[in-house]
Order: structure tokens, then C-alpha cells, then sequence
């Protein structure tokens, strides 16, 4: 029988799962060179999935504290990068829209109105929460770990 935190373990990779395959589909293929930002993605939801995978498991040596606690500010470093991304409108791309880099506003910033920061703050925490949640269970494993290293 699965202990409740198991379950919602189970539960929240899931919708990770399904977050991850939503984005990741969302997003255009690239045929040449090599895409940043398609790479910066995948990291996103793998790095937080290994932080929430070592959470059920003791990390009793202090090579494996250590490689948690690495992982888990990697990922923690993804979601403030992703968030910053998110809020500002910069997803990797390098301006190709018409209009960009001439003065004049694309045609499709024209034809849709911009969502304020906040709302769109909200849809991110929305859409990631999976990835939130897996970086907040990790932090609250990391911190004893981390009284205990100093």
C-alpha cells in the first residue's frame, strides 16, 4: 500500500508528465543548429522529476546530499530563469518576427492584447505547478541537509 505522499508523488509526476508534453509539443521544431531553448526546457521538467524521485529515498552518504542539493539548485536556478522568460515575454527566440529589430511593432503583437504581469505570473505558477511543487518538497528535504553539512 502507497503512503499518502507516495500517491501525491505519483500524482504530481503525472501532471509533470502531462505539463512536459503540452509545452514541449507547443513548441516549433528547429532543423539547424542546436535549440537552447528546447534543451532549456527538457531541464526544466527533468532536473525537478530527479529532485522529486530522490525525496522518497533517504540520502544517508554525503556524496549523495550533495548531489541532491546540486540538483535541486540547478533546478531551483531553471525555474527562476523560466519565470523571468515567462513574465518578459523572451522564450529563446532571436527576433524573427516581422517587424523586429526595424522600430516597427510585429503584426502579431499588434492584433493581441498583452495580459498584465501578473496574470501572466498566475498562468505560470498554474501551468508549472508540478515543477513547483517537486522544487518546494525538495527545498523542505534539503534544508535539514543542509544544517546538517554546515
Amino acid at each position: 500500500m502507497l503512503t499518502a505522499i507516495e500517491w501525491w508523488g505519483g500524482v504530481i509526476f503525472v501532471l509533470g508528465a502531462i505539463t512536459y508534453r503540452l509545452v514541449m509539443g507547443a513548441l516549433d521544431k528547429k532543423e539547424e543548429g542546436i535549440d537552447w531553448y528546447r534543451w532549456q526546457m527538457r531541464s526544466f521538467f527533468v532536473l525537478p522529476a530527479l529532485v522529486l524521485a530522490g525525496y522518497f529515498y533517504p540520502l544517508e552518504g554525503t556524496g549523495l546530499q550533495y548531489a541532491y542539493l546540486g540538483a535541486l539548485g540547478i533546478s531551483l536556478m531553471l525555474v527562476a530563469v523560466m519565470l523571468v522568460q515567462e513574465v518578459t515575454g523572451e522564450d529563446g527566440e532571436d527576433g524573427l518576427e516581422a517587424g523586429a529589430g526595424t522600430g516597427e511593432p510585429s503584426t502579431a503583437q499588434a492584433d493581441e492584447p498583452s495580459p498584465g504581469w501578473l496574470m501572466t505570473l498566475l498562468g505560470v505558477v498554474v501551468l508549472y505547478s508540478p515543477v513547483l511543487t517537486a522544487c518546494g518538497l525538495g527545498c523542505t528535504k534539503a534544508w535539514p541537509m543542509v544544517q546538517g553539512l554546515l
